[in-house]
């Protein structure tokens, strides 16, 4: 059931979301996960979005196989944030052949993966800045 691509609305069609509608040129994805950096990866992806690098996308909606996601992820150019080499999101973009335009791990900045919370803001600062350069 895992491998089966579930047929899926993406998106509320009432609403004026473009994630589906094919509009949206650059999709940010990021890993969320447990760690220190796996939250600075979802504040980077918050903060490209806010200055207007790309559209914040849902990471899960194509990890549970929505085919509404994966079909906009294909379609786009996508920007990945990954937290740490494990790298789940590219794990999950390569499961449906979705090739990131472009790809960073916040470990490869020099930021080491704890579960220590209280340096986030200076951490996401020292992220922003850095991978901002490379975009």
């Amino acid at each position: 059931m895992a491998d089966k691509m579930e047929k899926d609305v993406c998106c509320d069609t009432k609403t004026d979301d473009t994630c589906c509608s094919g509009a949206v040129k650059t999709l940010i994805l990021a890993c969320s996960g447990g760690s220190n950096v796996g939250q600075i990866s979802n504040s980077l992806m918050i903060r490209f979005h806010m200055e207007g690098i790309g559209n914040a996308y849902c990471l899960a909606g194509i990890g549970a196989a929505l085919s509404g996601f994966i079909e906009s992820a294909r379609a786009a150019q996508t920007i990945l944030i990954d937290g740490c080499p494990t790298a789940c999101g590219r794990k999950a973009l390569e499961k449906y052949g979705v090739e990131p335009y472009k790809y960073f791990v916040v470990t490869e900045l020099g930021i080491k993966k704890t579960h220590d919370f209280t340096k986030l803001k200076d951490e996401t600062d020292m992220a922003f800045f850095s991978l901002k350069k490379q975009l």
